[in-house]
């Protein structure tokens, strides 16, 4: 993988076209992206120095994808995460004051119940207390050094990587705040605990988001013997969690019953996708304050030698086409 490929996943361009914009054939590119021939041009045509052509590695993006989501939107997205971890990375070294990482990856958890504690861990970690809400999960991971971008159009709510020593969330920025919040929580499990994809990733993943941003003693101290609906919606307004995870949960942990569950299931239904007490996300400020603390969005494209466009969709998180 190199800079002419990469170009190409985040522009959506085929070869041919990416040809015309450096005055080199469709199977010169082709053959060049393959490692079959040396790159001896030029890349400022795609807004890149040359001393670019190289990229970082990066961990294969996990993420729960949908059967419609095209091959060339997931490479994207991906390619997006390796430019952001790339410009995060560097920008982090270079401004004095920048967040250190605090989080690194550890052991896939053995059961269920190790992510209750590890989820209390981490929350040490973002130093905040064992117990109660948290107010803002975005500036708390954002703070413990973790790189958020706004990713659009995958069809899923989150995507995470490490790229190089940098850890990358991409979130949907166009969604209710509870499940941005979840979505943070569960990429951050993916960040820490997985290598690759298996059959319980995803349920580790978000049982361990459920845990940061309500911890087990908590809920079961707040859970009313018989919980009625309302009691659900008034613990979505106090811990930012929405009614529907806060209900598989109470099945989850056997505090109500299946009957109990499926009542609530019913009942929830008329809402359709859209519960009470709606929020709006807290998206991540980071990477737009390092640009800006380093002179601005032009400077910074300049003084890295990347794309100015593409440095811009790294912040764009009002998904507003960048000119």
């Amino acid at each position: 993988m190199n800079r002419l490929r990469s170009y190409r996943m985040i522009e959506g361009i085929a070869q041919d076209q990416l040809g015309d914009l450096l005055g080199l054939s469709p199977q010169m590119i082709s053959a060049i992206e393959g490692g079959r021939r040396t790159f001896n041009g030029d890349l400022a045509p795609l807004g890149y120095s040359n001393d670019r052509f190289e990229l970082p590695d990066m961990s294969e993006p996990l993420h729960r994808q949908r059967a419609s989501t095209k091959v060339a939107t997931k490479k994207r997205a991906k390619e997006l995460l390796r430019l952001a971890g790339e410009v995060f990375g560097e920008l982090r070294e270079r401004t004095p004051g920048a967040p250190d990482l605090m989080l690194r990856p550890g052991a896939a958890p053995i059961s269920l119940d190790d992510l209750d504690d590890l989820a209390l861990d981490v929350r040490y970690s973002l130093r905040h207390e064992e117990s109660g809400a948290i107010r803002n999960l975005t500036s708390l991971v954002e703070r413990a050094g973790v790189c958020l971008v706004p990713i659009v159009g995958l069809g899923v709510d989150g995507l995470s990587s490490w790229v190089g020593e940098v850890p990358v969330i991409g979130l949907a920025p166009n969604v209710p705040g509870d499940r941005f919040r979840l979505t943070l929580g569960h990429e951050l499990a993916h960040l820490l605990f997985h290598r690759r994809a298996t059959a319980t990733t995803e349920h580790e993943a978000n049982r361990f988001a459920s845990n940061l941003l309500f911890p087990q003693g908590d809920f079961e101290e707040q859970m009313p013997d018989r919980p009625q609906l309302r009691d659900f919606v008034g613990l979505k307004s106090s811990w930012g969690v929405s009614v529907a995870a806060l209900v598989y949960r109470a099945h989850d942990l056997e505090i109500i019953d299946d009957s109990r569950y499926r009542a609530l299931q019913i009942q929830m239904s008329k809402w359709r996708r859209n519960e009470p007490g709606q929020f709006s996300p807290v998206h991540g400020e980071l990477m737009n304050r390092l640009i800006e603390t380093n002179g601005g969005m032009a400077a910074v494209a300049k003084d890295l030698g990347v794309n100015q466009q593409h440095l811009a969709m790294l912040g764009n998180w009002n998904h507003l086409r960048v000119v």
